[in-house]
């Protein structure tokens, strides 16, 4: 299909993802339109554009091959590769395999000054106010508590530990947002009459252990902001379970946590260790236990991973017969496992068969039943290669996802927003 240009004087991006289903990066490519309308850009879900912003989620395999596909229909237009760029985490989890193919531009993510170079941004990418709002209009169920939380990045990366995850390639090290960031965003969202405020990190419960504080001092600090705030939270990594098992069980009590997602894996403690996450996992249940028996409301998801190297079939029945007696989980995403260049869990000789795997998963998604959430929506499947539930289709355009209200109130908040004066530019700026 052959594309007419566009007028030189109209500025049109369409931004693009493979990944509607995680808070942290649908935040990144909320900001990023942000970005582009506070720049005098016009945001369409078409390519009839100038650019081609490709957001990349590069958590797995089977998420750069999504990212391969759509290059390739992108290429059936003909437009030119030189004007499609692609950002996020797939920059680095996937960076030597995207440099083999792609001809255009690759801004690795924390490097989005270079973005600003490009379009000739007068508001930039760093001076842009983070999205804490989302108003996705695309089937989206990352959200476990609904589209009303305000949503709120505490921390960056991990302690770089789990065998089988390559994120930690593009995130790093764990980063703590310093409180007085993470203050300001707390009383926007008091100001805006929001009340649910999720905290988002790759490890939410690791926040403070490179700056010399903890997660608990930071929910105290939140709370004394406003007492009536409740706090749901992002990805908890079990080892937290044991070390603030006291503190989580007081904040509880006190109504202060209102959701708890956990990566679990596993119950056996062999693979758990295998898996770089060691544990004793009755010692963890237990805990578990107990924060459920005080907040029996207490919204509980569960990370599960079935097929990883060396999984007896003694292990997947132990997996098993977990979770027809657990009470505690209101919900469970279990995952086949398949192998992630570049991790070090693709090195490990003892693999189980896809087969296996296959069959496995579907047991395991037979027994939880409605606590799956492979029964939330219609439009998934299992990825034949890495049984893992995704939507049939390989991208979705970013048009319109945040909130415009929120904008409004951050606007008199004296963030950075633009003026249109600024924005007034000789057609020659743009560079097309």
């Amino acid at each position: 299909m052959k594309r007419d240009p566009l007028p030189l004087t109209k500025k049109k991006v369409a931004i693009i993802t493979n990944n509607i289903h995680c808070g942290r990066h649908v935040q990144y490519f909320s900001t990023l339109e942000r970005y582009f309308r506070t720049n005098g850009w016009t945001v369409e879900k078409d390519f009839n554009v100038h650019k081609i912003v490709i957001c990349g989620c590069g958590f797995h395999d089977a998420m750069s091959d999504k990212i391969k596909r759509t290059l390739a229909e992108i290429r059936k237009t003909n437009f030119l590769e030189k004007n499609i760029i692609i950002m996020a985490c797939l920059t680095k989890t996937h960076e030597q395999e995207l440099k083999k193919d792609f001809k255009g531009q690759i801004i690795a993510l924390h490097r989005e000054e270079l973005l600003d170079n490009i379009i000739h941004a007068k508001i930039p990418f760093e001076e842009t106010p983070p999205v804490n709002m989302f108003r996705l209009n695309e089937k989206c169920y990352f959200e476990d508590t609904g589209s009303e939380n305000f949503h709120i990045k505490i921390s960056e990366g991990c302690l770089k530990k789990c065998t089988f995850c390559i994120i930690n390639k593009a995130k790093g090290y764990i980063q703590s947002v310093p409180f007085d960031k993470i203050a300001g965003q707390v009383k926007l969202a008091v100001k805006c009459g929001r009340k649910k405020i999720k905290l988002m990190g790759e490890d939410t419960f690791a926040y403070g252990i490179d700056t010399g504080t903890t997660i608990i001092e930071l929910i105290k600090k939140i709370k004394a902001i406003d007492p009536g705030l409740g706090l749901y939270f992002g990805y908890l990594h079990i080892r937290w379970l044991n070390k603030y098992a006291k503190e989580i069980l007081s904040l509880c009590k006190k109504r202060v946590l209102n959701e708890l997602h956990i990566g679990l894996q596993h119950v056996n403690d062999e693979l758990l260790e295998k898996m770089g996450r060691p544990v004793v996992f009755s010692e963890t249940y237990e805990n578990i236990r107990a924060i459920k028996k005080e907040r029996s409301d207490l919204y509980m998801v569960a990370d599960i991973l079935v097929g990883f190297p060396g999984e007896t079939e003694e292990m997947f029945n132990e997996l098993v017969e977990f979770f027809k007696k657990d009470k505690c989980f209101n919900k469970v995403k279990h995952f086949g496992y398949s192998d992630v260049k570049g991790s070090i869990s693709s090195t490990f000789k003892d693999k189980v068969s896809s087969d296996i795997i296959a069959y496995r998963w579907d047991y395991l998604d037979k027994i939880l039943g409605q606590r799956s959430y492979s029964s939330q929506t219609n439009e998934s499947r299992i990825d034949n290669e890495t049984f893992r539930i995704t939507r049939f289709d390989d991208y979705s355009f970013c048009k319109d996802t945040f909130d415009e209200e929120i904008e409004e109130k951050a606007t008199s908040q004296d963030l950075i927003v633009a003026k249109p004066d600024i924005l007034k530019k000789d057609k020659g700026e743009f560079g097309f």
